[in-house]
């Protein structure tokens, strides 16, 4: 394990360490919860570590939770986009040359739009009102809606926004290695012995292209933690209720007017310390499997 691996480690374990800390806050914890009698309260203070907010949000609390919410959001974004993406890569390099060249077309077609603009079309699609009363009573049920909440709905649909967007790359990168891999004599000697498609991808193709595909994984981390802070600061996040760090930053704007620095010091910091221990992670699982 290299020195990169080390510290990417490292910083992973401070980052688990702030989700499990706010996997113990309930939702009636008393730092969620404005208080103008403590407000923009300077870090160490007693009974708030990392100080307040201008509105008297304990910010270690917020960050607990954002580290939680905003961490789960990159995660479970980049294995959705990675796994459409690589599935309908892996369809168009196998299928006929006409399907192919439709299926990827269609890929070319939505990179040609700028991501950010398709990024917010698709928020503000989702967020409506008229599309949450859209769906079944049943779904909304599962999902904890009620009258006062909208329950998981802003934390899926932003999960959702970022993986409709971000397969696209996956898609194109597992069309091109896994269209390189069919090539290959050994797959063509399993064609030769009447190996259909599907036994061709899960048996031989999709695992030679694992170590690809882990790499976009890793990566989409952290292009997906960034995507959801940018969301959230410009108001189209998962919203108050659902504490992230690109909250956090979108709060603190107003702070700047109080003489208040630690509060969207706090958000950057963690954001660029993800995106760093991902990087430093990725960059040297490449170094030891080269």
């Amino acid at each position: 394990m290299n020195t990169k691996v080390k510290g990417a480690l490292l910083i992973f374990f401070f980052l688990i360490s702030l989700c499990l800390l706010g996997q113990s806050f309930g939702p009636d914890q008393a730092g969620l919860e404005p208080n103008l009698d403590a407000f923009n309260l300077k870090p160490l203070t007693e009974g708030h570590i990392l100080g307040t907010d201008s509105l008297g949000h304990d910010l270690f609390t917020i960050a607990c939770l954002g580290a939680r919410n905003s961490l789960a959001i990159g995660l479970i974004s980049a294995l959705i986009a990675v796994g459409f993406g690589t599935l309908w890569g892996a369809a168009a390099s196998l299928a006929g040359s006409g399907v192919s060249t439709l299926m990827m077309r269609i890929v070319d077609a939505l990179l040609a739009i700028p991501s950010l603009i398709l990024l917010l079309a698709l928020t503000a699609l989702i967020k409506t009102p008229e599309f949450t009363q859209r769906l079944p009573v049943e779904m909304l049920e599962l999902l904890g809606v009620t009258r006062s909440s909208l329950g998981l709905i802003p934390l899926l649909s932003i999960i959702v926004v970022i993986s409709a967007t971000s397969w696209l790359e996956a898609a194109r990168i597992a069309y091109t290695k896994i269209s390189a891999l069919a090539l290959e004599e050994y797959i063509e000697a399993a064609v030769s012995l009447g190996a259909g498609r599907i036994w061709l991808l899960l048996r031989h193709l999709l695992p030679n292209a694992r170590r690809i595909i882990l790499i976009q994984v890793i990566l989409l981390v952290s292009d997906a933690v960034v995507m959801e802070a940018g969301l959230s600061f410009l108001g189209l996040g998962p919203g108050p209720a659902t504490p992230s760090w690109g909250g956090m930053l979108r709060q603190a704007q107003s702070d700047f007017f109080y003489a208040n620095w630690w509060a969207p010091l706090i958000p950057s910091l963690l954001i660029s310390l993800t995106i760093l221990s991902i990087n430093l992670f990725g960059e040297g699982m490449l170094e030891e499997r080269s």
